[in-house]
């Protein structure tokens, strides 16, 4: 899942980092605060991500999806 994520500081970046990492069903894969994208590989559903990343303090709509190749 990929997020566009509202980080105006460095301080934001490691909210959305702590948020995810306290969820065990995601895995960040990339986290790009001067794009404001948030990439993850989740086995939780989109709107989960979407209220983790959201409880970090920052807004978060999701971009797009994609399906494993496994």
């Amino acid at each position: 899942l990929e997020f566009a994520v509202q980080m105006n500081c460095h301080g934001c970046a490691d909210a959305v980092r702590a948020a995810l990492d306290a969820a065990p069903d995601v895995k960040l894969l990339e986290l790009r605060p001067q794009e404001q994208s948030v990439l993850v590989e989740t086995t939780a559903a989109a709107e989960r991500v979407r209220e983790l990343l959201e409880n970090s303090g920052c807004r978060a709509v999701l971009k797009g999806m994609g399906g494993s190749s496994e």
